[in-house]
């Protein structure tokens, strides 16, 4: 018998932490991309981020066949030393997708987003990440533009000269 796969996700310590994909979706992260699940993943300059999409800025959304790409300017993230900030560029792929409103007005800022996977919320998602299953990527922005994709997958990517950017609001 197969033992189960572990993923190494963002941890609140310097070094990361591996949990089983169940979990990953009861603490409501994704489990990282990567065809080796024991190796980390996620590792921005030596720091794991998290992708919320509330405040992400959208740079375009382009539907290619059944491949809907979205690119993230600035994403909304939090480090594993649980540190808010920006990090970009961020690129969503999403197979097997449909699309539902128009993506010419999708640019700027998130006002809402969610993400579903296999019908269970989730509230994160682990950069780079990956979902395979039943996923939908909901999102409101703030110019009024609201898009739904659906798809059999997602899969998430971080630029290699992506620079995290610490939010130093009050």
């Amino acid at each position: 018998m197969k033992s189960p796969r572990r993923w190494f996700v963002p941890a609140r310590s310097a070094e990361p932490r591996v949990y089983s994909r169940q979990a990953c979706e009861r603490s409501g992260i994704s489990a990282p991309i990567g065809d080796e699940p024991d190796k980390p993943s996620g590792k921005i300059r030596g720091m794991s981020h998290v992708l919320e999409f509330q405040d992400s800025e959208v740079l375009d959304v382009v539907a290619d066949g059944a491949t809907v790409r979205l690119r993230l300017s600035a994403a909304a993230v939090v480090d594993d030393s649980g540190q808010r900030g920006w990090l970009g560029p961020v690129r969503l792929e999403l197979d097997g997708a449909t699309l539902q409103g128009d993506p010419t007005h999708a640019f700027g800022k998130v006002a809402e987003g969610r993400l579903r996977h296999d019908g269970r919320d989730l509230a994160r998602l682990a950069l780079p990440g990956t979902l395979v299953g039943a996923v939908e990527l909901t999102l409101r922005l703030a110019n009024g533009t609201r898009l739904v994709v659906q798809a059999h997958a997602l899969a998430a990517g971080v630029a290699d000269d992506a620079r995290f950017t610490e939010d130093a609001s009050c």
